[in-house]
């Protein structure tokens, strides 16, 4: 079987890698570990053709980046195809497909836009310029882009049972949506020998902070944990929050924690070494987000035998076991956030409990493996 997979986002070294650029990464090499042919297209500071990895370099413009590139990935694609013959395209996220592609496509859905435009609203984004021209301009388009991509896809795979009430907005039939939660590679985290320089450079000593990972938008909720945080440190003198990530929000962000000299900004953290030790070393990882699909930080945290205290929204509800791998709280709960982090700061024990539960989960139920097996049959009905 040969595949195209053709990933705006993509690990390491894209544009810009979050979630979505993880996941695709893990498939690619979970997909070759099973004798699949995978040629994939993504961003690139230069355009090279490197281990099946066809980087295309394109002008960071807000807006019209993700257009510039579908249309390029395209071009791209069909050329490719002359070469490999491939069996199928796999679209990770929703693209503009400009060409008729003449070969059965799958897209990975892990989001709906017109959601989060409503979500972007209530969750503060118009605090932001950005915030406010995402409203009017990315969001509509993208919604459109939805619409698209969704009527042209045989299948649709997300990793969220949520989504199938969120497609209907995108006028996507049911029977399209396959469910598949996202998978991790347990022995790739194992194997990993930590980088503590962050850490160091930061004075973070091993369970004495917090730990958020992951883009800085309103979606997030980190403004949330922020509060909390300000009210827990009222009991906790030495206890210190770490956030690792970059984004629109975060001058926002330092502007709501600039009275609080013990919360620190880690910029944007890419490397899985250095994410490592900040997971291994942390109390416990928080997810605070108003909206998410089925992170990724919530796997690599449980990997590392980490509780969590994270939102009861999106896939999140089926990692987070209350009590058992972590701890769940509402959207914007100030006070849930604060509760449960006295509770993983005074008991030891408890925290250890959740690390290995949590493991444990991981270890049965979210592989990548798995994850790549259902694919392949969601591949195999199309072709």
């Amino acid at each position: 079987m040969r595949i195209c997979l053709v990933s705006f986002e993509y690990s390491p070294d894209s544009l810009i890698v979050g979630g979505a650029g993880t996941y695709a990464s893990l498939l690619a090499k979970g997909l070759e570990r099973k004798g699949v042919d995978v040629v994939t297209i993504t961003t690139g500071s230069m355009a090279s053709y490197d281990k099946k990895v066809y980087r295309i370099p394109i002008n960071n413009m807000t807006y019209w980046r993700r257009i510039f590139f579908s249309d390029s990935a395209m071009n791209v694609m069909a050329s490719l195809n002359q070469k490999h013959k491939f069996d199928l395209v796999h679209l990770n996220e929703p693209h503009i497909v400009t060409r008729n592609l003449d070969l059965p496509v799958v897209c990975t859905f892990h989001s709906t836009q017109l959601h989060e435009m409503e979500l972007n609203i209530e969750g503060g984004s118009l605090r932001t310029v950005k915030g406010i021209r995402d409203i009017f301009l990315k969001n509509p388009v993208g919604h459109l882009c939805d619409i698209i991509t969704g009527y042209m896809s045989g299948k649709i795979i997300s990793p969220c049972p949520d989504m199938i009430r969120l497609l209907k907005y995108c006028f996507v039939d049911k029977s399209k949506v396959h469910i598949i939660p996202n998978g991790i590679d347990c022995k790739e985290f194992d194997r990993t020998t930590p980088d503590t320089e962050l850490m160091d450079k930061h004075d973070l000593k091993k369970d004495t902070y917090l730990l958020y990972i992951g883009r800085l938008s309103c979606l997030k909720g980190v403004q949330y944990l922020i509060e909390a945080f300000k009210n827990v440190k009222k009991g906790h003198a030495k206890l210190k929050l770490a956030i690792a990530g970059k984004g629109d929000f975060e001058p926002y962000l330092r502007k709501v924690a600039s009275n609080a000299p013990d919360i620190l900004f880690l910029g944007h953290v890419g490397s899985l070494e250095v994410k490592k030790a900040l997971y291994e070393n942390c109390l416990a990882v928080v997810v605070p987000s108003i909206y998410e699909t089925f992170p990724m930080v919530v796997l690599e945290a449980m990997t590392c035998s980490k509780a969590v205290i994270a939102s009861n929204v999106g896939g999140i509800r089926l990692l987070v076991r209350q009590g058992e791998s972590g701890f769940l709280v509402k959207p914007k709960d100030t006070i849930g956030l604060k509760t449960y982090i006295n509770k993983v700061y005074e008991d030891p024990d408890l925290r250890e409990r959740m690390g290995k539960f949590g493991r444990k989960l991981v270890e049965q139920e979210y592989t990548v493996n798995k994850m790549v097996d259902e694919t392949l049959r969601v591949y195999s009905s199309l072709i």
